[in-house]
């Protein structure tokens, strides 16, 4: 006699993408569809992701503008002292190992393609991209997933400090290491909501599930969250 057949149980990659598809249906009900943002040229986006590096929006804006500020063209940057650009920069933190960075990432895109341009990376699928980005000094897994989600529009899913935090506290990371999660979470989430899920958890992470004081008591997806301090009634 032939033994019953059992229930197959969804593995854990399944049930991780079940988690994010969840979630992100949530954030759509209380944001809706995030707007596109218009994308930079591959090299304009590459060195903007360094300028955003450990430091704030608002001071990375302000780094990018100092530099056009002083600069007119990638040329005129990668001629200046490392000084100059430091200086340039400076509002954005970390200045003088950003310039190095910049004038040693465009000495060698110029060196090895003959301009300052990095247009040739949209000719690339993802995993081809990833590997060129990842030969420049400065470019870790984060920096390389924001280049191929913002500029050449690939379904690449970039954690940052707000959805590494609520990613753990949902507990679908539990590394503490940025860069192994952005490696760990990729090919858990569907191509067709990489760029929707991104910015609607960067904005739930702003208003509503900070680090310090969550407004867990309006979290759309407080019931899936295991974390210990919640804060279910406003003060």
């Amino acid at each position: 006699m032939s033994e019953p057949q059992r229930e197959q149980r969804p593995s854990d990659d399944e049930t991780r993408r079940q988690a994010l598809l969840l979630i992100h249906e949530r954030l759509l009900g209380e944001y809706g569809e995030p707007t596109p943002k218009s994308q930079m040229a591959p090299l304009d986006e590459v060195v903007f992701t360094i300028l955003s590096q450990n430091t704030t929006d608002t001071n990375r804006d302000r780094a990018w503008a100092g530099m056009w500020r002083e600069f007119d063209s990638w040329r005129s940057v990668a001629a200046a002292p490392v000084s100059r650009i430091s200086k340039a920069i400076e509002a954005g933190g970390l200045h003088r190992t950003k310039a190095q960075r910049i004038k040693d990432l465009l000495g060698r895109v110029r060196e090895e393609r003959g301009d300052y341009e990095m247009d040739y990376l949209r000719d690339m699928d993802m995993q081809s991209a990833r590997m060129e980005l990842g030969r420049f000094k400065g470019l870790g897994a984060k920096s390389i997933n924001c280049v191929l989600l913002f500029s050449l529009g690939q379904p690449a899913f970039p954690v940052d400090t707000h959805v590494h935090r609520i990613l753990r506290r949902v507990g679908l990371v539990e590394t503490r290491d940025l860069s192994r999660a952005n490696r760990e979470i990729q090919a858990d989430v569907p191509d067709e909501i990489a760029y929707p899920l991104h910015m609607n958890i960067i904005r739930h992470g702003r208003e509503v599930c900070s680090a310090q004081r969550p407004e867990c008591w309006r979290c759309c997806i407080e019931d899936l969250c295991g974390f210990e301090e919640k804060r279910l009634e406003s003060r």
